[in-house]
């Protein structure tokens, strides 16, 4: 098999992988073990995310390890209508246009939007961290986006605990390789999920008490006419933004907080160097994307780099691939925020389907690593810290992130092992 996405090998250096697909395989090639076509490089990688037309976005959210009757009963019971993430033109064209009137989608606007609601957490949540010792950073990468993005819906922050396990088993069961006791669990959370965001609109749309938040404003915007938005529409933008906007941010924060905390330079930088801190998040997306996968299903037949893909073909397509592709980045596998062309990343998708969730992505990114550097400057990594990842076939999230605070009069010291080649 050329890809073992749930190895150990893969969980601990990706990365490596990565590198041998694009430089000793075909970029475009049938994987029979996952039952999928692996698309990799920057330019298939780009062209693949911008072509609509020829590859479908409307299954890339059904799971990638072959599910057993009993979790296909469940998940069948997810009647969310396809919207944005999950349609084609023209459904996602409408929805989002929708979506993107009331969503800030640049830095500008959404600084003015949700500026001071980001401050606000991150300060409460850097204010509960330990004073000293050792503790994990992977609770406060998990916690920060998850409550933001509930901020943003309108949602009360008291279901976050029991939210993040039902968004957490929805990325298991789309990108993991779960047990079939596991499939059935997991496709409970995410019924569970849906029943959640359909039961908060309902009752919003039916009293007319349409409340804070996106939600509202989604429900301002329907007017109580469903040629505008249907209410099983804005109870399924809610449940994929809820979902899509908390665990790959907080996955792009543990890598940002790992590549500063490798280099006491660089966590120095972050305090008070704002140029420095764009590039440091820039070089992060780039150099360790939160999504490094993601799934499309041809239309027609497709000839790409010269090789025919059938109709009906699910396509992995392999962001981590277009953003170490030799041809665009040199030493692509070394983090190196003042490279040239980072910008040119593929971290948040290209074409129409690109993240709209990016510019409120960015923006916790940089208050928090800001916050961080600021509070506790002579944070450090964990004597002994290794990378390893959670296994996936696409989300890349950290299993641990263990810190310390020196004791006073050490220097912090660089620990840098595994994952990408990072120095």
């Amino acid at each position: 098999m050329r890809l073992d996405p749930f190895s150990d090998y893969y969980s601990l250096d990706p990365a490596a992988t990565w590198r041998r697909l694009l430089s000793t395989a075909a970029p475009v090639t049938f994987d029979a073990q996952l039952g999928v076509w692996l698309i990799a490089g920057h330019d298939n990688v780009r062209t693949v995310l911008a072509d609509v037309a020829r590859f479908s976005n409307a299954s890339t959210v059904f799971p990638l390890t072959p599910l057993t009757a009993a979790a296909q009963q469940v998940l069948a019971e997810i009647d969310a209508p396809r919207v944005a993430v999950t349609a084609d033109p023209p459904q996602h064209l409408r929805t989002r246009a929708i979506l993107r009137s009331l969503f800030a989608t640049t830095a500008v606007r959404a600084q003015d939007q949700w500026g001071a609601l980001v401050t606000a957490r991150v300060d409460a949540l850097v204010a509960e961290l330990p004073p000293h010792g050792d503790f994990d950073l992977t609770s406060f990468a998990a916690q920060l986006p998850l409550l933001v993005i509930l901020d943003v819906l309108g949602l009360p922050a008291d279901r976050a605990r029991q939210v993040h396990r039902w968004v957490g088993d929805f990325g298991r069961i789309v990108w993991g390789n779960p047990t079939p006791d596991e499939q059935l669990a997991y496709a409970h959370s995410c019924l569970e999920l849906w029943r959640y965001c359909e039961a908060e609109v309902t009752d919003r749309a039916e009293s007319g008490e349409f409340g804070p938040g996106l939600i509202g404003d989604l429900l301002r915007y329907r007017n109580g006419v469903d040629a505008n938005l249907t209410v099983a529409e804005v109870a399924a933008l809610a449940l994929y933004i809820v979902g899509a906007g908390s665990e790959t941010t907080a996955g792009a924060l543990g890598h940002a907080l790992d590549h500063a905390l490798a280099d006491p330079q660089r966590w120095a930088l972050l305090a008070g160097d704002e140029h420095y801190l764009s590039l440091h998040v820039e070089e992060t997306l780039r150099h360790s994307p939160a999504v490094d996968g993601w799934l499309r299903q041809t239309e027609t037949d497709v000839i790409l780099d010269g090789v025919r893909i059938p109709a009906g073909a699910r396509c992995l397509v392999l962001i981590g691939t277009a953003n170490h592709d030799p041809a665009v980045y040199e030493e692509a596998h070394v983090f190196e925020p003042y490279r040239p062309r980072a910008g040119q990343h593929l971290a948040f998708g290209s074409g129409p389907h690109y993240c709209i969730g990016a510019a409120l992505a960015r923006l916790e990114l940089t208050t928090a690593l800001r916050a961080l550097g600021r509070s506790m400057p002579d944070l450090a990594r964990a004597d002994g810290y290794r990378r390893q990842f959670k296994p996936s076939a696409a989300l890349r999230q950290h299993t641990t992130l263990p810190v310390q605070r020196p004791a006073a009069g050490r220097c912090p010291v660089a620990h840098d092992h595994g994952a990408g080649g990072s120095r």
